[in-house]
This record gives structure tokens, C-alpha cells and sequence, in this order.
């Protein structure tokens, strides 16, 4: 397979003393921040429409978070491959922001019209995935036309940061906007802000794959299976995509049942529920910029370790978190702060690495590749979660997410990742 010179390798022309001061990245950056913060409320905003104004059933709730993730099965796979195949890429990222607007716009308006159902918010959430599946690989693909190799790791943490910030920022919204609005309106954040993402993106002019040959068009099977091969044969990619689908099957047990947990036993309010949310965001802002530095001190194998490891063991802080509400609220608070730093360490490193070792060719594919693997299972934790939520209870399901979580750094332990 030919390797290809991608537009990053041009990229001192852009500014290569300060890479990451171009206008284009700034727009890029920018982009990427605004949509980060709306869809911070929509995590928020859509649970509680269903658990709260709804009155949705644990199955329901499972239902609800399995549909954001179910696009990730087999469906990214396919859109990995199509991007691959794709000259330029910035015009789908906008089409992709304009449509998820849309989408998001019906659930405020069904709202006002006294017409909204847990059947369309589940609709809206499998819609929304799509987008994202869509979005994702096609972003980061575009990235390395922006900004050069030798600065793709500290853009990498910058994204990273905008997400933590973004948890600081949305969910205090959201929270606010819910208590004040409804949930349903507080949608129209979100909507809003895929309208400027869309405007900003369309504002990028840096040259889209410069010097790209498109080399013969083949099979779709057989350009997605070098993807899924790529992501096989590297044992590193291969043990972060086995952690990553661990934490997040058991993570989604987790979270499907999270806020009705709070909500209803634990007598949260909106806000109450949006604090914990943010106080992971305080620490996923911490992490973010840390991550670089400790990569560069203890390696980056050793980094995505070390991350891991201790967000495997505060999954646990969740079923734990039983009694006065206080007492509640004050554990789960510091947990989040811990895990956000851990899990900035393992997605940083982890970025860096899959954007400066995986060849330019096949960067979208490798990526849906790592996603497919990595995110379908959400659906299925999801939906774990909701039935035994419905069948033994929500605590002793948040248990057993809780526990499973622990075995999540056995497969970075056992790699070349600790060596690095």
C-alpha cells in the first residue's frame, strides 16, 4: 500500500513557527468548542426530559443512551471506508452540523405542540449518532490538513481541553436552562450551536489532501477490512480499543441508570446532577493540559497506562455512593474531578498516538475502526444496564458496572503500552 504525502507535510508554509495561531485552526478549534458545549447540554438535557418530564422506566432509559451508540455498529465501518475515498472532507462536516441541527430543532418544537414521547426522543438520539459517527472520523481525518505533524499532539490536547471545558461550562447551562425552561428547550442550545460550528467550518481554506494520489478503487470489504487489520496488528491500538470498549460497556451500565439513580433515590435536582457533570469536566480541563507534560516525562505508553488504571477503579465511586445526600453528592463530586484527569491521559496520549503513527491514507478508516470497536458496545451496556436496572434493581446493576469496570486496565497492563 502506498503511503501518501498528506497537507500537514506542507504545513510550515501555513506558519510553522506558530502552528497553532493559523487562522484555520483557530476556526477549526473554535468549531470543534462551540458544538462540544451544546452537546454538553443535550447529555444532559435529553435524560432528564425522558426520566423527569416523561417519567421514563429503566428499560427506557437504557433504550435512550443505546441509541446515540448504536450507529456505531457496522454503520462506521462504512462511513470509515467512504471518507477514506472522499477528496475533500470540510464539506461534509458542515452538512453533518446543518442536519443534526435539524434534528434537534423537533424535540422543543414537539414539546411546545404537547406531541413528545420517549419514542421520539430515542429517535432523535439514533438520528444525533448517526451524525456523530459521521462527524467524528471525517474530522479527524481533516485535522492533519490544518495543523503539521510535529503539532498534531498539542492540538490534540487543546481539542481535548475545549471537551473538558466544555463539561464545566454545559452542563451548569443545560442544568440551569432545564430548571428554568423544561429540558426540551434547553435542546435549542445545542441546536444553535451546530449552526455556528457549520458557519465556522465553512470559513476553513487550507488545501484539503494535498498531494493525495486516490489509489484504484477497490471492494468496500476490502478497504474497511485494512482498517480493521491496521487496528489488529498494532498491539498498542489493539489494547487501547480492548480498554476503551471495556470501560465504556460498563461505563454505559452505568450511565443508563445514572440519573434515574440520582433523580429518584438519591432525591438529586437538575443541578445537583449537572455539579457532578462538571466537576468531571474540571478534571477532564486539568488532565487536557497535563496530559502533554506527563506523556513527555513518564512516555505516553505509560501515560495511557496509568490512566486506566485509575479510572477502572472510580467507576466504583458510583454504586458506592449511597446515604445522605450531602455525603453523596461531596464523594461523587471529588470522584469525577479523578477520573476526568485519568480519563485526559488515556484519550490525549491515545489521540496523539493514532494521528502521528497511523499512515494519512487510511486515517478515517483506522479511526471508525477504533470506534466501531469502542463504542458499539455502549449500546449494548446501555441496554445491559436497563434490564437488569428493571429486573434486580438500579443499585445492584450500578454494582455490577462498577466492579466489571476494575478489569479495564488489564489490557494496557498486558501490552507494549507499559514499556513506552
Amino acid at each position: 500500500m502506498t503511503t501518501t504525502t498528506s497537507a500537514a507535510a506542507t504545513a510550515p508554509a501555513r506558519g510553522a513557527a506558530r502552528p497553532l495561531r493559523t487562522r484555520d485552526f483557530r476556526l477549526v478549534w473554535s468549531s470543534y468548542s462551540v458544538s462540544t458545549v451544546g452537546s454538553e447540554v443535550t447529555v444532559l438535557a435529553l435524560p432528564l426530559a425522558a426520566a423527569v418530564l416523561l417519567g421514563a422506566s429503566p428499560w427506557q432509559m437504557g433504550l435512550l443512551t443505546a441509541a446515540g451508540t448504536a450507529p456505531y455498529i457496522g454503520f462506521s465501518l462504512l462511513v470509515g471506508a467512504w471518507i477514506d475515498r472522499l477528496p475533500r472532507r470540510r464539506p461534509l462536516l458542515v452538512v453533518a452540523d446543518l442536519v443534526a441541527a435539524l434534528v434537534l430543532l423537533t424535540v422543543p418544537l414537539a414539546y411546545l405542540l404537547d406531541v413528545l414521547t420517549v419514542t421520539q426522543l430515542v429517535v432523535v438520539e439514533l438520528l444525533v449518532g448517526i451524525v456523530r459517527v459521521t462527524f467524528r472520523p471525517a474530522f479527524s481525518a481533516h485535522l492533519p490538513d490544518v495543523v503539521p505533524d510535529e503539532a498534531l499532539t498539542e492540538a490534540s490536547s487543546r481539542l481535548k481541553a475545549s471537551e473538558a471545558t466544555a463539561m464545566l461550562a454545559g452542563p451548569g447551562l443545560g442544568g440551569s436552562l432545564v430548571q428554568l425552561l423544561s429540558a426540551p428547550v434547553a435542546l435549542l442550545v445545542d441546536a444553535g450551536s451546530f449552526l455556528v460550528s457549520a458557519a465556522l467550518l465553512g470559513r476553513v481554506r487550507a488545501p484539503e489532501r494535498v498531494g493525495h494520489v486516490p489509489p484504484p478503487r477497490r471492494h468496500l470489504r476490502v478497504e474497511i477490512g485494512e482498517g480493521l487489520g491496521h487496528l489488529w496488528q498494532d498491539r498498542r491500538l489493539r489494547a487501547i480499543a480492548g480498554a476503551a470498549a471495556n470501560v465504556n460497556f460498563f461505563g454505559l451500565m452505568i450511565f443508563a441508570l445514572l440519573v434515574v439513580y440520582l433523580t429518584r433515590s438519591q432525591d438529586f435536582t437538575p443541578v445537583m446532577v449537572a455539579a457532578v457533570t462538571v466537576a468531571g469536566g474540571a478534571g477532564s480541563l486539568v488532565g487536557a493540559l497535563l496530559a502533554p507534560r506527563v506523556a513527555r516525562r513518564i512516555g505516553r505508553g505509560r501515560t495511557i497506562v496509568l490512566g486506566s488504571a485509575v479510572f477502572s477503579l472510580g467507576m466504583l465511586a458510583f454504586p458506592a455512593a449511597h446515604g445522605p445526600r450531602w455525603l453523596v453528592l461531596t464523594l461523587l463530586l471529588v470522584n469525577e474531578v479523578v477520573v476526568g484527569i485519568a480519563m485526559m491521559f488515556f484519550d490525549v496520549s491515545t489521540g496523539a498516538l493514532v494521528l502521528s503513527e497511523v499512515p494519512r491514507d487510511m486515517l478515517a478508516r483506522v479511526n471508525s475502526s477504533l470506534s466501531t470497536v469502542t463504542q458499539s458496545v455502549k449500546a449494548l451496556g446501555a441496554l445491559t444496564g436497563g434490564a437488569l436496572g428493571t429486573a434486580y434493581g438500579v443499585r445492584p446493576a450500578l454494582w455490577v458496572g462498577g466492579v466489571g469496570a476494575l478489569t479495564t486496565v488489564l489490557w494496557t497492563w498486558f501490552s507494549p503500552l507499559r514499556d513506552e
